[in-house]
């Protein structure tokens, strides 16, 4: 067993910090992309139609949580934290391709 000096030590855990931050920032973009789906379907939804395009939120909300559960379980470990850190970001992906699908599908959509 090799012993870590204090300065190296302090190093890890200012990097393990940086990771968290960057996961909590990462995650709690997620969920604003998610929340203000919400804001943009109530906007734009039909007044007199059927209300299917409250559909979409279905799978919205599977894709937050393939993008936040790996990277809210991943983080508690230090050796797993660059994994949750990307898990975060390809889930920040996988929201904005959605949120622009549905963009382009709406009525009045761009």
């Amino acid at each position: 067993m090799s012993e870590v000096s204090g300065q190296d030590r302090g190093k890890a855990e200012g990097r393990g910090k940086l990771l968290r931050a960057m996961d909590y920032g990462a995650v709690a973009a997620q969920v604003l992309i998610y929340l203000y789906l919400y804001v943009y379907i109530g906007q734009h939804a039909n007044p007199k139609g059927d209300g299917m395009e409250w559909v979409a939120v279905m799978p919205a909300s599977f894709v937050l949580g393939i993008g936040i559960v790996p990277a809210l379980l991943l983080r508690n470990t230090e050796r797993w934290l660059p994994i949750a850190v990307l898990a975060a970001c390809a889930g920040i992906v996988l929201n904005i391709a959605f949120f622009f699908e549905i963009l382009r599908e709406m009525p009045g959509g761009h």
